[in-house]
C-alpha cells in the first residue's frame, strides 16, 4: 500500500496538483500532516541506512 501512495503523491507533485491531504490520509491511513510534509519537501524522503 505504501508504494501505491508514494506514486500517486509523485504523480500530483509532478502535475502540479494539489491533493485533498486529508483524504489521501484517509485512504493510506497515514496522517494528513506527515502527507502534506511529504507534499512540500518534494515527495518521500529516502531512509538512511545505519552503520552498525
Amino acid at each position: 500500500m505504501e508504494l501505491n501512495f508514494a506514486g500517486e503523491l509523485n504523480i500530483m507533485i509532478e502535475k502540479g496538483i494539489m491533493p485533498n491531504f486529508s483524504d489521501l490520509s484517509r485512504r493510506y491511513k497515514i496522517d494528513r500532516k506527515t502527507i502534506r510534509k511529504y507534499y512540500v519537501s518534494g515527495g518521500i524522503p529516502k531512509r538512511k541506512h545505519m552503520k552498525s
